[in-house]
């Protein structure tokens, strides 16, 4: 029987433009996705360097030989596409074809005296890769209803199955001579289609129907499971108790990947600021339109698959990551190599949803639970002893700076301590008044950690002469923090000025400096750090030694980790030139000199946010010193003295309450949209930006954050909307 791929042969692109011949010799990158039926492939593609982001989004894949696209292509992706394919044909030759625009004639708009064009999202993608097609007249009827044999078609010929030469089918309404007998057969033999007596295909299918025929497609390749078991009241959906079982698991499925077809809907209750609240619905059993089942489809083929960086590759990193696990201030380090290291990291199998703690990470590297840990502290006394115990003895890598740091209200007017003063107020309970440190007449409130913290295990180090000395009991069990945050928060918190009292507590400096936007959800009095022996905690002292309790963070692994283990290449990885740029990435002070330091040193006043890369270098977003304008550089390296330096520029002023600020950058081959949100909200905001042909990305933000996206290429800016609760409450239109 003809393969059931041929029959979207008379649906190619216009005039595609084949690029050549096939890429040159390199050794080719594989993966068998779950399940053993595919195989995802990386095909260069470096004929996409010299393109426009909209040219590069017209680059996919297709067989050398009959010239039919793969329909399971990836978008360019930094000089590469991915192409997953049926292990049946793995072998085949490919190549990389550049499509023209295709419009659908019932998508032309026409606006007064010009002419638009509007398809659902991912139209264009899915028509480049054979996958959607006209009716008989070339329109694409996105409003119409979705048969059921259509849903079916364009699983399968997502999936390129084919239907067995010797098909038995059970459906009564099924006739060899029907368009869709094919889909029918291909869709029974590979589970996507249930047995039944009818098949229904002229029936109008419904979004519980399509979402469960598109999860089974997505599980048939490999790149999402159904769960067996699982409760409605686990679903987002306000409707969710309404969807019945056999639909039940195909959401579940789709539920944390925040895609679907959905129905958004007032609730009838006002947030603060007077605005509506919003919920979605699935209502499953509502006809899917053709459209809404494009883009469906289309956020799936985007949004499930993972695909590893050239770093992964180079550093073997690429088939399998060693288990990481931390403290709770180390997390970023793991979601900053991940995100170097692959597209789409959150969907990586190994992806770390979240640390231990500091205790409970290294309990789980001397059990050998986990292959790595990235630590801001060395470990307890008590954690020694486990190690020894078990016979394990642990390496400690240096990855980074940190330190240490002791923190009080903002309106206490003393502004340090001697390290001898901190082990009276923490060791001997010496002092009940700040007045009895040379401070203001207000009580002294001295918070302390929980013992299992790796703030702790700094306690002991510094002041609990490695554990002999314990806490006075004045302190001990009588303010504790047990969380990271709740260190600054209870702090924070705990502020009193009739009579006046101020707390002190302690951290890590880089936990410190990039959560402080905790405090503001909890007081507005603010905190501050206290120098130390006359010395105030900052990325200089502490890289250069100066503040007294100055330290590391640690890559940490168990001393008799072979040497070319995944454990072993993570922690080379981890003190190399793009591990450090992960390091500043995260929120930390690299060890070795990389653009973060090379900012730090031209511009010592800004205050630096964030720095990632874009194009061929990478960019830094900074404050002034006033918190007026934030300002994105764009760095690349001259090769003069090897340092990064700013070659563009461009900013925009703080952002009105509740509101959002944003400008754009254009670093060669790459475009920017960078700002802040501003404001106080009981939820976390998030930020959609609609650009290109109907493309959209969203992003959760921290009020009063700064937030980027990154494209590639220079794709048409539509708007950037704030949205809160699902209503937009602010648009910035490019």
């Amino acid at each position: 029987m003809k393969r059931i791929a041929a029959i979207i042969l008379c649906f190619l692109l216009i005039s595609p433009m084949a690029l050549g011949a096939p890429a040159p010799t390199e050794e080719l990158w594989t993966r068998t996705e779950p399940g053993g039926r595919y195989v995802t492939v990386r095909i260069p593609c470096p004929q996409g360097s010299g393109l426009s982001w909209g040219e590069a989004g017209q680059l996919s894949l297709r067989y050398a030989d009959t010239k039919d696209p793969v329909p399971l292509t990836s978008d360019y992706l930094a000089g590469y596409l991915f192409a997953t394919l049926p292990v049946s044909e793995k072998d085949r030759p490919l190549e990389v074809f550049q499509g023209e625009e295709h419009r659908f004639p019932d998508c032309v708009v026409q606006w007064g005296d010009e002419q638009g064009y509007d398809s659902p999202a991912g139209t264009s993608d899915l028509q480049l890769r054979g996958i959607i097609q006209g009716d008989a007249q070339g329109n694409l009827n996105p409003k119409a209803n979705l048969t059921r044999a259509e849903a079916f078609a364009l699983a399968c010929r997502l999936l390129s199955l084919e239907a067995p030469e010797d098909a038995v089918l059970p459906f009564q309404d099924v006739d060899q001579n029907d368009w869709y007998y094919a889909t029918a057969a291909a869709a029974y033999a590979h589970g996507l289609a249930s047995a039944d007596d009818n098949w229904c295909p002229h029936r109008p299918v419904t979004r519980g129907e399509f979402t469960t025929i598109l999860a089974r497609a997505m599980e048939h390749i490999g790149w999402l499971s159904i769960p067996e078991k699982g409760q409605a009241q686990d679903l987002s959906l306000a409707d969710a108790p309404s969807i019945p079982a056999w639909a039940l698991g195909a959401y579940l499925a789709f539920d944390g990947e925040n895609i679907g077809i959905f129905t958004q809907r007032e609730t009838g209750q006002a947030n603060e600021d007077g605005s509506m609240k919003m919920e979605l619905l699935a209502q499953w059993d509502k006809i899917a339109t053709r459209g809404e089942a494009i883009t469906f489809l289309h956020s799936a083929r985007i949004q499930l698959p993972w695909y590893p960086s050239q770093y992964a590759i180079d550093w073997g990193l690429s088939q399998q990551m060693p288990v990481l696990d931390g403290s709770t201030s180390t997390y970023p380090y793991t979601q900053a190599v991940y995100g170097v290291l692959f597209h789409n990291s959150g969907r990586h199998p190994q992806y770390v949803a979240e640390h231990s703690t500091s205790h409970d990470s290294y309990v789980r590297l001397i059990q050998g639970e986990a292959d790595i840990l990235f630590a801001a502290t060395l470990p307890s006394e008590d954690l020694k002893a486990q190690a020894a115990a078990a016979g394990v003895e642990l390496e400690f890598i240096p990855i980074a700076y940190d330190a240490m740091v002791f923190f009080t209200n903002k309106i206490n007017s003393l502004d340090g301590l001697t390290q001898k003063q901190i082990q009276e107020i923490y060791v001997d309970g010496k002092y009940q008044n700040w007045n009895q440190l040379g401070g203001p007449d207000a009580e002294l409130l001295p918070y302390r950690r929980n013992e299992d913290s790796g703030s702790h295990a700094l306690m002991e180090h510094y002041f609990l002469e490695g554990g002999k000395l314990s806490l006075s009991p004045d302190v001990n069990n009588v303010l504790t923090s047990y969380a990271m945050s709740s260190a600054l928060t209870d702090v924070a918190d705990a502020l009193r000025t009739d009579p006046p009292a101020y707390a002190i507590g302690y951290s890590v400096y880089y936990y410190y400096t990039r959560n402080y936007w905790l405090v503001d959800e909890v007081s507005t009095g603010g905190l501050k750090l206290l120098a130390i022996d006359g010395v105030v905690p900052s990325d200089a002292t502490i890289a250069d030694g100066s503040y007294p309790l100055a330290g590391y963070n640690y890559a940490v692994v168990r001393a008799d980790e072979p040497k070319d283990s995944l454990a072993r290449r993570m922690v080379e990885f981890m003190t190399g030139d793009v591990g450090q740029n992960c390091v500043g990435n995260a929120g930390f002070g690299p060890l070795s000199s990389g653009p973060k330091a090379d900012f730090q040193r031209d511009f010592p006043h800004r205050e630096l946010e964030t720095i990632f890369p874009a194009g061929v270098g990478y960019v830094a977003l900074s404050w002034d010193k006033d918190h007026t304008q934030l300002q994105a550089h764009g760095l690349e390296r001259r090769s003069g003295d090897g340092r990064w330096h700013p070659l563009t520029e461009n900013q925009c002023p703080a952002p009105p309450e509740n509101g959002l600020s944003a400008a754009v950058l254009g670093p060669a081959g790459h475009t920017v949209v960078f700002g802040a949100v501003g404001g106080q909200w009981d939820n976390m905001p998030s930020l959609r930006l609609s650009y290109g042909d109907g493309q959209q990305v969203t992003q959760p933000v921290y009020a009063g954050q700064t937030f980027y996206f990154s494209l590639e290429g220079q794709p048409k800016l539509e708007k950037l909307e704030l949205l809160y609760r699902g209503e937009v409450v602010a648009t910035h239109t490019f």
